[in-house]
C-alpha cells in the first residue's frame, strides 16, 4: 500500500528533476520514517520503477538521463563503501591471524 502511495505522490508532485523533494519533505508528506522511505525506494527501483534521485532528493524520472544520473550517484556510493571495506581489510591485517571469535559470534553484521 505504501509503495502505491509513494509512487502516486511522486508521479503527481515530483515528476522530473526540477520538482524533486528532499527525503525529509517526503517523510513528512507521507508520514514515513527515514528507513521506511529508503526501503520503499529501494524495493520500487528493484521492480524497475523509475525512481530517480541523488543527494538533493527523490523524483519520478522523466527520461533516461534522469535514470543515468541516479545510477552514477549510486555507483559513487558503492565505490565509497568499497574503499571503506578495503581500508578496514588492511587495518584488520595489522592484527595478525584471525582467531575466529568475532566471526563465530556473527559480529560485524554477519548472521
Amino acid at each position: 500500500m505504501k509503495e502505491e502511495q509513494l509512487l502516486a505522490y511522486l508521479k503527481a508532485n515530483c515528476s522530473g528533476r526540477g520538482k524533486r523533494q528532499t527525503r525529509a519533505q517526503l517523510q513528512r508528506k507521507l508520514n514515513l520514517s527515514k528507513d521506511q522511505l529508503t526501503d520503499l525506494v529501494h524495493r520500487m527501483r528493484c521492480k524497475g520503477l523509475p525512481i530517480a534521485g541523488g543527494p538533493l532528493g527523490y523524483y519520478y524520472a522523466q527520461n533516461a538521463g534522469d535514470i543515468l544520473s541516479t545510477i552514477r550517484w549510486l555507483e559513487k556510493i558503492v565505490k565509497t563503501l568499497l574503499d571503506s571495506i578495503n581500508g578496514l581489510t588492511q587495518a584488520m591485517e595489522s592484527f595478525g591471524p584471525m582467531d575466529g571469535i568475532g566471526a563465530q559470534r556473527g559480529e560485524g553484521g554477519s548472521p
